[in-house]
């Protein structure tokens, strides 16, 4: 069951999350979770651990079964063992495959605002990052621009790699089948490997299913999947990139050379995450939902504020720049409430929340993001 009583230890144990701000701010910043992780996970790296010998090991015999499973059952995806090659982390995938696939000096198409690794990787190739802004759809996502994105592709400075992340981060946006037909189509038409980071695949609140970049567009597509995120296991960092284009994973394969082996509890983890953690995963969805509409009830009554439609993640994106505020997140950091500011993102004005702590630590920040709001 999801536990959130250890979370006063945090900062004890040198959580980035918990060191960000003074001990007297709520940090509602970094994607991590609050919670313990699930028994079968925990016990998992006990066993492990008890072993007392951490040298050089292979991966557990039935790792591949497992993930193929559990892509089969999520994803309604038949996945062949030689497609997935095993990395120590999601971030450093993205930089491996910027690396293999782009043709040099060039641009690399990203989505705006995204997470802060995405603009950064296009320099491991000499590349600059090509941003797309996201715009609203009628049913209250934040979607790439695809006409935007359409038109990026067709520049001679395309370098021939574009990156994705679906769910979106920020705000929760999941893509259709239609919409990554038409990302997989245009990338094609324009000799353009699609690199999709899809670690929050298993966290999607809505009744929608996640559509793999790399199911649409076998040809052209790369699919970075993990379960540190859904499981709270990122400091034990495994990522899965599925690539059934055979010259495009030998491409990936050779840019990984240097690159660190997966750590020995990393893959008992993980692989235990996927064969026993589906219980614990569905508690903390139903957590996640709660939190979502305790946060939505708080929004709904002040006009200055909206919130991108949140299908996945726990990563909450809020507008409010119609407050007119420009020291709004240093307000809220001094009212004791500490978000992610939008500037990071390149977006003054907004603010991301993460959503993954307790319902009582949640409702004490909104208390108060209250005091900071209410009082414009």
């Amino acid at each position: 069951m999801l536990n959130f009583a250890n979370v006063g230890q945090r900062r004890d144990w040198n959580s980035k999350k918990w060191a960000r701000f003074a001990p007297d701010v709520l940090p509602l910043p970094v994607a991590d979770m609050d919670c313990t992780i699930a028994e079968p996970i925990q016990a998992a790296i006990e066993a492990r651990v008890a072993h007392g010998i951490f040298g050089y090991d292979h991966p557990p015999a039935n790792a591949m079964d497992v993930v193929r499973a559990h892509f089969a059952r999520e994803y309604d995806w038949a996945v062949e063992a030689e497609w997935i090659v095993p990395v120590a982390g999601v971030v450093p995938a993205q930089f491996a495959a910027n690396r293999a696939f782009s043709t040099g000096n060039g641009q690399v198409v990203t989505p705006t605002p995204v997470y802060h690794s995405f603009p950064r990787v296009p320099g491991i190739s000499g590349d600059s990052a090509h941003g797309v802004d996201m715009v609203d759809t009628d049913d209250g996502r934040s979607l790439i621009d695809l006409d935007a994105f359409e038109r990026a592709l067709e520049q001679p400075q395309n370098a021939g790699v574009a990156l994705l992340c679906n769910p979106h981060n920020p705000g929760g946006a999941v893509y259709r089948e239609a919409e990554l037909q038409r990302i997989a189509d245009a990338c094609a038409a324009h000799h353009t490997v699609m690199v999709s980071d899809e670690i929050w695949a298993d966290l999607i609140l809505d009744p929608i299913a996640h559509v793999p970049m790399a199911k649409v567009s076998p040809d052209w597509g790369v699919s970075i999947l993990a379960g540190t995120k859904t499981w709270n296991i990122a400091g034990l960092p495994l990522a899965f990139v599925v690539i059934p284009n055979p010259a495009l994973r030998a491409k990936f394969t050779h840019a990984l050379m240097g690159y660190p082996d997966i750590t020995n509890l990393a893959w008992h983890a993980s692989i235990a995450a996927y064969q026993h953690g589906g219980p614990w995963r569905a508690e903390l969805l139903d957590h996640l939902r709660a939190q979502r509409a305790r946060l939505l009830r708080f929004i709904a009554p002040r006009a200055a504020l909206t919130m991108a439609r949140m299908e996945g993640t726990y990563l909450a994106w809020i507008d409010c720049r119609a407050l007119n505020r420009p020291t709004l997140h240093a307000d809220c950091v001094a009212a004791g409430v500490g978000p992610d500011d939008g500037a990071a993102y390149g977006k003054p004005g907004f603010l991301r929340f993460n959503l993954a702590c307790s319902a009582e630590l949640l409702d004490q920040a909104l208390m108060r993001l209250a005091g900071v709001i209410d009082e414009a």
